[in-house]
């Protein structure tokens, strides 16, 4: 880990000092989970071009790059049919990345003295040299469900955000929160299995089934030469174009990364090399055990309309140092992995992206943890055949109706995919997924609609349809034995461990039916001040009563520049 650090404080210093003079201004990331995001999306699928400097595989997004973006479509606004929501929805991106706007339309026109003279910043400061925006993040929410003997539902969040640059060179982005809450029954369940919340890490008890947890997330992005961008920090990526991700997602807690962008042409390749969590078990104070992984991903804009994708990963252990040669950029890891004659887990994946007709998008990824192509041929279900697939279509101005989009998306990944040979070099991060967060063993069917009829509200929809194949467990706690089905991918899959060589599919273990129906409604005060209101049904059906689950759930809370909340697993 020192040698590790080490490596790239050098690296960016090195960097810093001898290339300092054609370093251009620079740019914080707009925060995973906002509606930015979604915005994008249907904006590039009615425009019919992909977004100028974003390819939207790889996220988050730079916020002068999304100006960009914004101006692109200024241009060809005449041609395309945006409703009066999306001229709105323009408006909304401009105040939300106005430092790279130089116009008084981002001014706010009742400023509080010193405070709110710009329409989406509680402070903002900018000169030559320096430019700084402050905001305060908060989010006061209260439920119900249906398991009412432990208390009610609530979460309370207050902190700050801020970034900004100097002398227009180095961007920063620095977020603290601080937060209670007592989730539902399903989330306790899984936070007490885990020894985190889902989406965050560590916590502390609360008020007995609610919860404590600070959210800490920085980084510096600096330009190294002209098509060249360095990150470094603590946060998440997310590489694909769909609702979920199998190959990396913003599902685990944040981690320390190095990510090395370079776009030039129709091309961008990402490179993420990244300090980890392994598995361990909650308890005192003490220095919890590391892994280390890397990841590539090479997209390209084939056409106007269609965009193609590479990726590869390795997730690796090595006592107290990274393994400098996954730092090299250009190589295929599998063929490291082998020559190093290192036990580490290496993965493959691709993903493409086809825009048509002004109103859909298609998506697909696929990623392949292990293959053996003889007995994938043959049809055996062999164990080793580690694969997972996603398809998934975008649907703007649905049926003629404006502001009205749909989003259909499958997923299915098969047994002990993510796994491997020892508990450290699955693919995960403090003891939660990378990719999906139902991790393997599953398929899982996902419609989502929504209706924005203003710019100010809207109404969301989500259904979630899924068969996963769970372990079968006996015994009581702390003696339970289990049989592994390839679900957990947090258990060891060797040729010992795993239930049967061949004959494995979908499903298989303890089967066990989810559904989850979310009506959520939610309305802007002003620039990132929400009120929601929602109703979540959830229901796990299986013949083992322990796997049984029924919650029905309604919340309501107020969210000032809250990045993101917790997502559906």
């Amino acid at each position: 880990m020192k040698s590790f650090l080490s490596f790239v404080l050098c690296s960016v210093l090195f960097i810093l000092v001898f290339s300092s003079a054609t370093i251009k201004a620079q740019s914080a990331f707009v925060p995973l989970g906002t509606d930015t995001y979604r915005y994008l999306d249907r904006l590039e699928i009615k425009a019919g071009v992909f977004l100028t400097d974003i390819h939207t595989s790889v996220k988050p997004y730079r916020r002068d790059n999304i100006i960009n973006a914004v101006h692109q479509f200024d241009t060809i606004y005449p041609a395309v049919r945006f409703t009066r929501t999306d001229g709105k929805i323009l408006e909304y991106l401009d105040n939300d990345n106005s430092e790279y706007i130089d116009s008084d339309t981002v001014n706010s026109d009742n400023p509080i003295y010193y405070f709110y003279r710009t329409k989406a910043d509680f402070y903002s400061v900018k000169s030559d040299d320096f430019m700084m925006r402050i905001n305060p993040v908060i989010q006061f929410g209260i439920g119900a469900d249906t398991f009412k003997n432990d208390g009610g539902r609530f979460i309370n969040t207050r902190g700050v955000e801020a970034r900004g640059w100097i002398s227009q060179k180095i961007a920063f982005y620095i977020y603290i929160g601080e937060n209670q809450a007592r989730y539902t029954k399903y989330v306790q369940n899984y936070t007490n299995n885990a020894g985190a919340v889902p989406g965050e890490g560590y916590y502390k008890n609360f008020k007995g089934t609610g919860v404590d947890f600070l959210t800490t997330r920085g980084y510096i992005d600096f330009t190294a030469a002209k098509h060249i961008n360095i990150t470094f920090g603590r946060d998440k990526n997310f590489f694909g174009n769909g609702y979920r991700s199998l190959q990396l997602s913003d599902f685990s807690e944040d981690y320390l990364f190095l990510r090395l962008k370079t776009q030039i042409w129709k091309l961008e390749y990402t490179n993420v090399f990244a300090d980890l969590t392994s598995d361990f078990l909650r308890g005192g104070d003490r220095l919890l055990p590391k892994k280390y992984a890397a990841f590539h991903h090479l997209s390209l804009n084939c056409s106007k309309f269609l965009n193609a994708g590479l990726f590869e990963g390795v997730v690796f252990h090595r006592k107290d140092h990274f393994e400098f040669q996954y730092l090299v950029p250009l190589i295929f890891y599998r063929g490291v992995e082998q020559g190093l004659g290192s036990p580490d887990n290496a993965f493959i994946g691709a993903d493409v992206k086809i825009n048509f007709l002004r109103a859909f998008s298609l998506y697909s990824q696929v990623m392949i943890d292990d293959m053996n192509i003889a007995a994938l041929r043959a049809g055996t279900g062999y164990w080793g055949n580690k694969l997972g697939s996603q398809i998934g279509l975008k649907y703007v101005d649905a049926f003629t109706v404006e502001n009205l989009d749909l989003q259909f998306e499958g997923n299915w990944v098969r047994p002990y995919t993510y796994t491997h040979q020892d508990t450290v070099s699955n693919f995960t991060h403090y003891n939660q997924p990378l990719a999906h967060p139902l991790g393997a063993n599953f398929s899982e069917g996902i419609v989502i609609a929504r209706y924005q009829p203003s710019a100010n509200f809207w109404i969301t929809a989500k259904w979630f349809d899924i068969t996963m194949g769970q372990d079968s467990l006996k015994g009581s706690a702390p003696n339970i034995t289990s049989t592994n089905y390839g679900g957990n991918i947090m258990q060891i899959a060797t040729e010992p461990t795993v239930n049967s060589l061949y004959g494995n599919k979908i499903g298989q273990g303890v089967k066990t039916h989810l559904s989850i129906g979310e009506l959520t409604f939610t309305y802007m005060l002003r620039h990132n001040l929400f009120l929601d209101a929602g109703l979540t049904y959830r229901e796990a059906f299986s013949k083992v009563s322990r796997y049984n689950e029924g919650v029905f759930y309604w919340y309501a809370s107020v969210s000032l520049n809250v990045p993101a909340k917790l997502m559906e697993f």
